[in-house]
């Protein structure tokens, strides 16, 4: 049907066309789309300008599109690799394309087009993320790109990684931000390669307003995190995307088991994500790694990434392995949390079930089981 409607539309009667072009636009409400989670509060305020972006564009009329331009747009996409499935998707999430002049959609598309992206790539990320083309070239495309080339040089490999990664947040935020918040990183001795990766990965977190970002750097290094690790590059895209109020709230989840707020940093320096999970999560955790397992925090706070676990499909389910054989006396040696729950399934089964078939052989039923059986906590 799609193939039909592109390779044939510029063939059809305008009133056919038409048809055609609407059934382009009927969905055009479709949520905005974006490749990479929060990396700071200025989400919130993209997310909806965005929204608010999809709502206008629903008074796009047929009668005031100009078919043969329309045409062209859709040419265009074409020439670029783009599938009749992906030049549906990108006007259906940004309908304005259809309006839009082809010597101004072209010079975009080369710009973006000459960092590397593979034939399959750019189509992919523009199909998803089509608004990114409504921004100016001269003013926004081009000066926002220039200052991550300005942090990672000629890396067009990286500078790659970084713009499929980022979601494109740092469209809405000023590059004016991105010098300064550079400076505050080598000035506290954070190594290039760590820098890179901040762009790599996240590079939204350059753009913000230097005086955060200042705070976040500084907190991070009161407790404890050292410059030259790549924790650091974790925490702070913790940081930046944590409220207060809610980075309070999880202290206090922390709390409830007895922890006090230097615990809980001291496991933040080595696992800054276990800022990231819900307080269900955290709850629920706590209480099998301390109830059922009978941790303490001495034991979490070496393989804190335990908190991170999925209880349904590891933690579990490898614990009820582990507290089989011991009940059979045949694993008696303490063994570090690390080297249960740290393996991957594939060494864990080796390790801890096919290794003891002849003399447990339900050991393989009670790991599945436990999967089917523990629900799974978000």
């Amino acid at each position: 049907m799609l193939n039909f409607l592109f390779a044939r539309l510029s063939l059809l009667p305008t009133c056919k066309r038409r048809h055609h072009l609407g059934f382009l636009l009927s969905n055009a409400s479709h949520i905005f789309n974006s490749f990479s989670s929060v990396v700071d509060s200025s989400e919130s305020a993209l997310s909806k300008r965005n929204q608010e972006e999809q709502e206008a564009s629903k008074g796009i009329k047929l009668k005031d599109l100009d078919l043969d331009k329309a045409d062209s747009i859709c040419n265009i996409f074409r020439s670029y690799g783009f599938s009749e499935t992906q030049i549906s998707k990108a006007v259906r999430t940004c309908p304005q394309l259809l309006r839009m002049s082809p010597e101004i959609l072209l010079p975009k598309l080369r710009f973006l087009d000459s960092f590397g992206f593979s034939r399959s790539e750019l189509p992919e990320i523009l199909s998803s993320s089509s608004m990114i083309l409504r921004w100016n070239l001269e003013k926004c495309l081009i000066p926002r790109v220039e200052a991550l080339k300005s942090v990672v040089g000629n890396d067009y490999e990286r500078l790659s990684l970084a713009l499929r990664r980022s979601g494109w947040i740092f469209l809405q935020q000023d590059v004016t931000n991105v010098a300064p918040n550079m400076k505050v990183l080598r000035e506290h001795g954070v190594p290039q390669s760590s820098i890179t990766q901040l762009i790599t990965n996240h590079a939204g977190l350059a753009f913000i307003e230097p005086a955060k970002f200042a705070e976040h750097v500084k907190f991070s290094m009161e407790i404890g995190i050292e410059p030259v690790k790549l924790t650091l590059i974790k925490a702070l895209y913790v940081l930046a995307a944590t409220r207060k109020s809610t980075w309070k709230s999880k202290l206090d989840a922390f709390e409830r088991w007895g922890w006090s707020k230097d615990m809980t940093h001291s496991v933040f320096r080595k696992f800054p994500y276990c800022m990231t999970l819900s307080e269900n999560k955290i709850a629920n955790s706590m209480k099998f790694l301390v109830d059922e397992m009978s941790l303490t925090f001495e034991d979490i706070e070496t393989c804190p990434v335990l908190l991170g676990y999925s209880l349904k499909q590891r933690v579990a389910p490898r614990w009820s392995v582990v507290k089989t054989l011991k009940m059979k006396g045949l694993f008696t040696k303490k063994v570090a949390p690390r080297s249960i729950f740290g393996l991957s399934e594939k060494e864990f089964l080796e390790k801890y079930v096919s290794r003891f078939q002849e003399s447990c052989p339900q050991l393989l039923s009670i790991y599945k089981d436990s999967k089917a059986s523990v629900p799974e906590v978000h």
